[in-house]
């Protein structure tokens, strides 16, 4: 019989968990859910980097006292310096308990946009795909005499709209 499936914020969580506590972190739900802790607004500029446990205490006992990182562009560090009780009481309650007392924010160059590939090319005319099938030698196999096809009427339409903007 399968295992029973689970959700894949579940299995996520699991293995953020364990990582997290290394960087001091007491569960993965601070970094998961940074909405729900800077705000829809402020959420996509900053983040939290660590919690600093004072020294001698432990992240699954009772103890309190962190200081949470958090790294922001200036102007969202700026904001969220303001924000710093609010910040304080929504990490101790995505945490569950009281074990955040103090918020250092750290100024860092804002992220670069990450780059997003060309969109595909849209699929050639199926006139212009059996045009160039019929120069294709004899293959045995259907799918590579497809993408051979595809490929070649998508050069061709490339070629001559180079051709094109050339004139």
């Amino acid at each position: 019989m399968a295992p029973p499936s689970r959700a894949l914020s579940d299995v996520v969580f699991e293995l953020l968990t364990p990582a997290c506590r290394k960087r001091g972190v007491a569960n993965a739900t601070l970094l998961l859910a940074p909405a729900a802790l800077f705000g829809q607004r402020y959420a996509r500029t900053a983040r939290v980097d660590r919690l600093i446990w004072p020294r001698g205490t432990t992240i699954d006992g009772a103890a309190s006292g962190a200081t949470m990182v958090v790294h922001a562009d200036a102007a969202t560090a700026l904001a969220l310096a303001h924000l710093t009780p609010q910040l304080i009481e929504r990490a101790n309650r995505l945490i569950g308990w009281n074990a955040v007392v103090s918020v250092r924010l750290k100024q860092v160059a804002p992220p670069r946009p990450k780059h997003r590939p060309a969109p595909p090319p849209p699929d050639p005319d199926e006139a212009d795909v059996a045009a160039v099938a019929a120069t294709l030698p004899a293959f045995t196999d259907e799918k590579v005499i497809g993408a051979l096809s595809r490929m070649g009427a998508r050069l061709a339409a490339e070629a001559s709209k180079e051709a094109g903007d050339n004139a």
